[in-house]
């Protein structure tokens, strides 16, 4: 493995290991029972749609929104290492609207699909030379 994706890649497999910790916890966790977990799921489902759509766009537009080259700030991956991070936050933050509603006692039914979302959204971003060197390109 290249040097250069080193630092990418353990973020990225820390951040997916954490969403499988999530699940384990839920397992191991006595749950609440006769709470009202329905009150929440749509406005929790609403907000993980919102946070995977922003894991997808938030890359780009940070870079798009770059500010003017400085050589004191420009770093050799061309900001991959910031947007990957940003993606990979907002997409565990969809496996935590997961967690939350399996605390609050939905079923597996319910709380499955969050962490698959969090897992795609996840394996789409996981670190290559390809996109590195295509991020580094754009800048």
């Amino acid at each position: 493995m290249k040097d250069s994706l080193l630092v990418p890649r353990i973020l990225w497999a820390a951040l997916f290991a954490s969403t499988l910790i999530y699940l384990l916890v839920l397992e191991m966790v006595e749950l609440q029972t006769g709470s009202s977990w329905e009150t929440l799921l749509y406005p929790l489902a609403f907000a993980a749609v919102t946070t995977a759509g922003a894991s997808l766009m938030a890359p780009r537009m940070m870079l798009r929104r770059r500010p003017a080259r400085d050589s004191s700030t420009v770093t050799h991956d061309g900001g991959y290492l910031t947007t990957l991070i940003v993606a990979l936050a907002l997409a565990e933050s969809v496996a935590i609207f997961g967690l939350v509603l399996g605390f609050l006692g939905a079923p597996p039914m319910v709380v499955v699909p969050f962490f698959a979302v969090a897992w795609i959204l996840m394996i789409i971003r996981f670190p290559t030379k390809e996109r590195v060197d295509r991020q580094s390109a754009r800048r």
